[in-house]
This record gives C-alpha cells, sequence and structure tokens, in this order.
C-alpha cells in the first residue's frame, strides 16, 4: 500500500476517534451519555461483528495472508460504531449539514480501517491504485 494511503487512512481514523472523544464528552456533561449507552447495547451490530468472526474462522485462508481480514473487520466495526454513537451524542439534533459531515466522517473511518486491515493481513489483495501488487513501482514505495 502506498505511504500516502497509509496516512491518510490513519489520519482519517485520528480525526474521527478524536471528532467521537470531543463531542461524546460534551454528550456526557449535557447527559446525553445514558441514550448513548442504550444505542452501543444494541445487538444488531455485534451480531454481525459475530458473523464476521465466525466466517473468518471457518475460511481457509489465501496464500499470503498472515491473518483472515474478517476476524479484524469483526473487532474494528464495532469499535467503529461506539466512536460513531459517542460522535452522536454529542448534539440532540444536530443540522443536515451536520449529521451527513458525521456520517462521511464515521463512514470514512470504517474504509480507512478496512483498507489498513486489508493491506496488513492480505497486501496481495491491496487495490492496484492503493499502490497494491501490479502497481506501478512509485505507487508501492
Amino acid at each position: 500500500m502506498h505511504p500516502v494511503a497509509i496516512v491518510v487512512c490513519a489520519l482519517w481514523i485520528a480525526v474521527a476517534t478524536m471528532t467521537a472523544a470531543i463531542r461524546g464528552v460534551r454528550g456526557a456533561k449535557e447527559g446525553r451519555l445514558r441514550l448513548a449507552m442504550t444505542r452501543l447495547k444494541s445487538p444488531t451490530i455485534y451480531l454481525f461483528a459475530a458473523y464476521l468472526l465466525i466466517a473468518a474462522l471457518v475460511t481457509p485462508k489465501s496464500p499470503g495472508e498472515t491473518t483472515s481480514p474478517l476476524m479484524w473487520l469483526a473487532f474494528s466495526i464495532p469499535l467503529a460504531n461506539a466512536l460513531a454513537v459517542l460522535s452522536a451524542a454529542g448534539k440532540p439534533k444536530p443540522s443536515r449539514a451536520e449529521a451527513l459531515g458525521l456520517a462521511l466522517l464515521h463512514g470514512g473511518a470504517v474504509l480507512a480501517a478496512a483498507a489498513l486491515i486489508l493491506a496488513i493481513a492480505s497486501p496481495q489483495f491491496v487495490p492496484t491504485w492503493l499502490g497494491g501488487p501490479g502497481a506501478p513501482v512509485e505507487l508501492r514505495q
């Protein structure tokens, strides 16, 4: 994976984490932490993560894989959900633009995490436009 892509992904995740922390603290000060905890207890995301974990355990690894990317996604998706929930607790009724921005930020963080996971666990499956196999040499360095 191209180093610029790695830096962009890491920065995207860092910005999403900091946004969630700042907005989560604001929400906690304003008494909305209980609502956030209720949202975090919803089983849907954990059922999906369990499905991914089971799929990771029963799917044979491809040649060149260190571990299954599905296993790491099973752990990262609930974490990304927690960040989004904390971020949502920051303001009871965000404007449409703010809600769209947060959706893009946290959705992009999931994609950035998936790209990093793929680069670490299965580097041969990284797309060429991200500097994977088959990409020009200048994209892989």
